[in-house]
């Protein structure tokens, strides 16, 4: 996933633009709410506060979980962050008085208690037209699929069990003798259900992250939810990057399973993937 990705703001500015937008992120502040939920909490039809969920989800600012016939609405505060570190702190610190800073001590700043650095935390839905016995195969082939992101004469490999590591290497190389780059290692796998690495996925520097790929089944679709989060700090172009490459990343995995289908000419949710070993 390139960190080179500059996202376009002024749907952001839009959404905020309306009172109610932001009121219903302030109620998502505190955690995910159906849009039934959040249609009892203000004075207005289910159809306006729709409404205004597709601004908000059309901006990003919400991401939509489907369980069944539930909508669950998700707040996703990565591109506030971005939009914050691009134009708000730095035209705020433009407005402080000279004089506001003259006598000042040079040193530490007083300490309030442990700082909270900031970090990364994606959320991306995107629903493949396969079964999730196909979608599961498919996901485990990642290193078929994935959206090159890394250097001409390397490549990206994958163990699909239990301790795997996903990373790159040399052409022509493993992961045993390099050189490369490790990415993450699989600390939790459920067939069919979910998928979890923990690791840097890339980004440089003194950070700890996991994401995870989680499968729902919907007939004869299936719904590929990811997470992404990082705990230490991220710069601007490399937050905004992952936030804006993971729903390609998993349209790259849908368009895997439409061009194995075509090839094989079988139903999307036939199997057409080996037994797998699981263990480590």
């Amino acid at each position: 996933m390139s960190p080179r990705v500059v996202p376009d703001e002024e749907p952001i500015w839009r959404a905020l633009a309306d009172p109610t937008r932001r009121a219903i992120l302030d109620v998502l502040r505190g955690g995910a709410r159906s849009t039934g939920a959040l249609a009892a909490v203000f004075p207005t039809t289910r159809f306006a506060v729709m409404k205004h969920l597709g601004v908000l989800a059309d901006a990003g600012l919400i991401t939509i979980e489907r369980r069944g016939r539930e909508r669950l609405n998700h707040l996703n505060p990565v591109p506030l962050r971005v939009a914050y570190e691009r134009w708000v702190r730095p035209l705020a610190g433009m407005t402080a008085h000279p004089g506001e800073t003259a006598g000042a001590v040079e040193g530490p700043e007083p300490s309030m208690g442990a700082r909270v650095e900031y970090g990364l935390d994606v959320r991306a839905e995107h629903t493949v037209k396969a079964g999730a016995e196909r979608t599961w195969g498919a996901l485990l082939d990642l290193a078929d699929w994935w959206p090159r992101t890394w250097p001409e004469g390397e490549r990206l490999a994958f163990e699909p069990r239990l301790g795997g590591r996903l990373g790159t290497t040399a052409e022509g190389r493993t992961l045993d003798d390099g050189p490369g780059t490790l990415w993450g290692v699989v600390s939790a796998l459920s067939p069919g259900r979910e998928l979890v690495l923990d690791g840097s996925m890339g980004v440089r520097g003194p950070v700890a992250g996991q994401w995870r790929m989680i499968l729902t089944p919907d007939g004869e679709t299936t719904s590929v939810t990811v997470e992404h989060r990082v705990i230490g700090e991220i710069d601007e172009d490399t937050r905004a990057g992952f936030a804006l490459a993971w729903p390609g990343t998993l349209a790259a995995l849908d368009s895997y399973l439409s061009g194995l289908s075509r090839l094989s000419g079988r139903n999307d949710n036939q199997p057409v993937f080996p037994e797998r070993n699981y263990g480590a």
